[in-house]
């Protein structure tokens, strides 16, 4: 089976190739068999997803502390990907809760698996048919996740380029801002990298306060965005935040308008 290397058409010809056009189609383990994958899910030290690979065969290992089956889905795309696109750069990718996280920070075959996964488990005309014209919310994200079988914080990155509302995404480390990706009509984008988490927003409450909220709350956009030349107009504004741990000190923000 030929496939192009970049990760987004290659996601779309596995699709072709096996006659997937819909979740339910074939399960993601039944994919990676066709393709000349085994996958088994064990104890593994130190990562949550590994693969090694043997010319057009492959075994990649699954933490059994993956609980979350969309977590778990994730991961094994991700693998899958580094099996289809990177075959000839290396036999062994082992890759940690970060690795699946840090979009934009690490190497470009990391970026390229994550594309990949996405594309593989979202095939963007049927995740657009999903979110299209429709407001963004927690409720709207758990229901295409749900569908997709596909982690919220995946679902939630892979609605930045395709939903219709603004949204932004920021990952933080130590306190401190690493990246963000936001949609092209977000109204604030002035907020700098290795800044400090603000106190008063729901990421400040897990860094400084040791705590952190399951659902969405209600914070002033002057909060995140004090230095952002809109903030003068758009003062009063609030937003929705949404939080997910990843990694031990780690945080990814999920901000909307309200």
């Amino acid at each position: 089976m030929m496939i192009r290397n970049s990760p987004i058409s290659a996601a779309r010809s596995i699709h072709a190739s096996l006659g997937w056009t819909q979740p339910g189609d074939l399960s993601l383990d039944e994919i990676a068999s066709a393709l000349g994958i085994l996958v088994k899910d064990t104890t593994i030290e130190g990562s949550d997803g590994r693969i090694l690979i043997n010319g057009n065969t492959a075994i990649v290992s699954i933490s059994n502390a993956i609980t979350h089956p969309g977590r778990r889905n994730f991961i094994l795309g991700h693998e899958v990907g580094h099996f289809i696109l990177h075959k000839d750069a290396a036999v062994l990718f082992s890759d940690t809760d970060l690795t699946l996280s840090e979009w934009y920070k690490k190497g470009l075959q990391e970026q390229e698996a994550n594309t990949f996964a996405s594309e593989l488990l979202m095939p963007e005309p049927l995740y657009r048919s999903k979110v299209t014209g429709k407001k963004l919310s927690i409720g709207l994200i758990e229901d295409v996740s749900g569908y997709f079988q596909t982690s919220l914080l995946a679902t939630f990155i892979k609605y930045i380029s395709l939903g219709s509302f603004p949204a932004m995404v920021i990952f933080m480390e130590d306190g401190i801002v690493k990246w963000k990706l936001h949609s092209n009509d977000f109204p604030f984008t002035y907020l700098l990298k290795d800044s400090k988490v603000p106190a008063w927003t729901v990421a400040g409450d897990f860094f400084y306060k040791g705590r952190l909220e399951t659902k969405p709350e209600k914070v002033d956009a002057i909060e995140w965005f004090p230095e952002d030349f809109q903030i003068k107009y758009k003062a009063d504004w609030k937003l929705w935040e949404q939080c997910y741990q990843v990694g031990d000190n780690c945080l990814v923000s999920c901000l909307w308008t309200y």
